[in-house]
């Protein structure tokens, strides 16, 4: 007889209470006790995102909303339907089974054509082919089994995340839904305002067109089969539940664990179905491409693309889209919502080149005051703050590059040779320079998003217009400028005290100071501020 793990009932959803408890629940509990909840929380980023679209899936195939007006009565009640959910998840509760001879939950049956692998093959991040484990080492041994809970978990991650990549039947692995660009979702104070926040308006044209069929793939009593050329889901559910692998746990002992399973090619998705919580930038030849993270850069660095409305640039996600209408209402005082939230980045990264090479793992939070999403004033000034900040990051790199010629080629300024600029950056990323620049600088952006959103003054000049930053603005100069100089002295100290290693300290100093000097005087001119802040020259 199989044995059973109904995910409907059964605990294996991690959630923090509102006192910071945690606790393991099932979906119904989950849903039902959404606003005693202050969040469903999961170390693996793609655990996470990948849990939020199962719940999201259900909310939307119960509540809608197809309006603005029908989500504004949602928040209102500040609570999900108890009665409706538990009906509905009743209704559908022998599709949720876990080890379901006939029907496994995001499963198909035992196949006949597919070798077992080891459970950790469902996560990217423990284990597998050309990927190191990278932050979880409990699964380097293949034999080492999940338990039920961890197991689904992981798999609702497969589905989303998994690698285009390899032989397969019928066809080569293709990439799931998620795994290139990184995934946006809005949190709020409690897990009931979170899966509002991202409950975007469903109806027959956002934010997937629908078929007129649509439907979650646990409601699909034919799912689709296998298409080589693509698979256009039937609509938005379809899409939150894709089944991009055939997957087929192997259940051990008893109580249940999972130590193998079977997976191969399922679903590949069409060209040009544009993910509601991914924002892209736009190339001449590939259409929309999804930004992504990337290695020793920090998503805040692109925040204001993240914010900007659609452009022939790019698109932010539409999730911003939509909470842009929610904002304009709350502004305007027909909503009862609070001025500031926060979103996640959830994705991960691969080597340049290599597809198929995980290097990055990362959840990232920023704060989200509303207001950016509706004023093209404010995301300027955000604007102009990551110019500077970039400005300066490249005269301290060009400083950092002139110590370095000088170390390895100290009679330079006597007409010398040239060093090689590969030598010349190779000793640059040594000093980790770049690196301590944007580390020292994470925290104070945090905090500049939130008060140059606070920082907004009537125009002396024009009383209706506002100007935004005139406080902040140049404070940031002063911020990034001394970030510049700490990261400067920081690698100058680590050469040394040779006549050589100071002779190439006080020129890279000479070369700094000039720069950061003009780069500031430039940055306050176009702020129509002149006067020198803070000390600084």
């Amino acid at each position: 007889m199989m044995p059973s793990f109904n995910l409907i009932d059964e605990p294996w959803i991690p959630c923090l209470e509102a006192d910071g408890r945690p606790s393991t629940l099932s979906i119904r509990e989950t849903l039902v006790r959404a606003h005693e909840l202050r969040e469903a929380t999961e170390p693996s980023p793609l655990v996470y995102a990948a849990l939020h679209r199962l719940l999201l899936a259900v909310l939307h195939r119960n509540f809608g909303p197809a309006s603005l007006q029908e989500w504004v009565e949602l928040w209102g009640r500040g609570r999900w339907d108890e009665p409706a959910v538990n009906v509905y998840l009743d209704r559908w509760a022998d599709r949720f089974d876990l080890f379901d001879e006939g029907r496994p939950f995001y499963q198909v049956r035992k196949m006949s054509d597919a070798s077992a692998q080891p459970v950790a093959k469902l996560a990217l991040e423990l284990s597998g082919g050309n990927n190191a484990t990278l932050f979880d080492h409990s699964f380097d041994d293949s034999g080492v089994a999940m338990e039920p809970a961890r197991a689904a978990r992981y798999l609702l991650a497969c589905q989303a995340y998994s690698i285009g990549f390899g032989r397969s039947n019928p066809f080569y692995l293709k990439d799931a839904p998620l795994t290139r660009g990184y995934t946006v979702l809005v949190q709020g104070a409690s897990l009931f305002e979170t899966l509002m926040l991202n409950l975007v308006v469903y109806d027959a044209e956002r934010p997937i067109p629908s078929n007129g069929q649509d439907a979650p793939w646990w409601e699909q009593d034919q799912p689709a089969l296998p298409d080589a050329e693509g698979t256009v889901p039937l609509g938005y559910l379809d899409y939150l539940t894709w089944q991009s692998r055939r997957i087929h746990l192997v259940p051990e002992d008893d109580p249940p664990m999972v130590r193998q399973c079977q997976i191969q090619q399922n679903l590949r998705l069409a060209e040009g179905v544009l993910d509601p919580f991914k924002s892209y930038s736009r190339d001449a030849e590939s259409g929309y491409v999804p930004r992504g993270l990337r290695v020793g850069r920090s998503a805040w660095r692109d925040s204001h693309a993240l914010f900007e409305n659609q452009s022939a640039s790019g698109k932010r996600p539409d999730v911003f889209e939509w909470l842009a209408q929610v904002e304009r209402l709350r502004a305007a005082g027909r909503l009862q919502l609070a001025q500031r939230y926060t979103f996640g980045l959830y994705g991960f990264a691969t080597e340049r080149g290599k597809a198929a090479s995980v290097v990055l793992w990362r959840l990232e939070r920023l704060p989200l005051p509303l207001v950016y999403l509706n004023d093209k004033d404010l995301r300027d000034a955000l604007e102009r703050a990551l110019k500077l900040t970039e400005d300066v990051r490249n005269v301290l790199s060009s400083s950092m590059r002139v110590l370095a010629e000088f170390l390895i080629v100290p009679e330079l300024d006597i007409g010398g040779r040239k060093p090689f600029p590969d030598d010349v950056t190779r000793l640059v990323n040594g000093m980790g320079v770049d690196r301590h620049y944007w580390s020292r600088l994470d925290t104070s952006f945090r905090q500049l998003l939130v008060e140059l959103a606070d920082d907004r003054h009537p125009d002396p000049d024009e009383p209706d217009e506002i100007i935004y930053g005139s406080l902040v603005l140049p404070r940031w100069a002063d911020t990034v400028v001394r970030a510049a100089r700490e990261s400067a002295a920081e690698a100058i100290n680590g050469i040394g005290t040779t006549a050589r290693c100071l002779k190439a300290a006080a020129v890279a100093e000479r070369v700094l100071k000039a720069g950061l000097r003009r780069t500031r005087k430039e940055y306050l001119e176009a702020l129509g501020d002149r006067q020198p802040l803070g000390g600084e020259e």
